[in-house]
């Protein structure tokens, strides 16, 4: 009796693999909304990207569109405060919820991208300018839910 050989027997795993990868390894688009809602108000101590102090209030769509406003504290230099900074700082935000992250845009302010970690947690970047600071925004109960 002959015993396969090497080559022969990595051949088939590697198809294996990949008939495996094919039918079982494909996960959603990374665009796909996530099943998941962040509506609602979420406050963040800072300071991070210049902000510190920072409100947010997000509603979300069904597709995992994000609409909101945004009210912070600017220091001078990654936000654009008058002469006697810090400053108050506000405007309206926009982004997504996708599987792949939470991501979001304040208008004139910076980009905030990351994850929503427990319902009531989300913990990721802002970025400003050429600043990327750490920040964790967590839900204000019973506002927006």
């Amino acid at each position: 009796m002959q015993t396969p050989s090497v080559w022969s027997r990595t051949v088939s795993l590697l198809a294996g693999m990949a008939a495996f990868l094919v039918t079982n390894g494909c996960g959603p688009e990374l665009t796909t909304p996530a099943d998941t809602n962040v509506s609602g108000e979420w406050f963040a101590l800072g300071p991070s990207a210049g902000l510190s102090n920072l409100t947010i209030r997000l509603s979300q769509t069904p597709d995992g569109a994000i609409t909101g406003t945004y009210v912070g504290i600017g220091t001078e230099g990654p936000q654009f405060c008058p002469p006697n900074p810090p400053c108050v700082t506000a405007g309206p935000l926009v982004g997504s919820n996708t599987v792949l992250h939470v991501f979001f845009e304040l208008e004139h302010a910076g980009r905030f991208s990351g994850q929503l970690i427990d319902g009531q947690t989300l913990r990721g970047s802002m970025e400003r300018i050429n600043l990327l600071d750490p920040i964790e925004f967590v839900r204000v109960p019973g506002i927006g839910q």
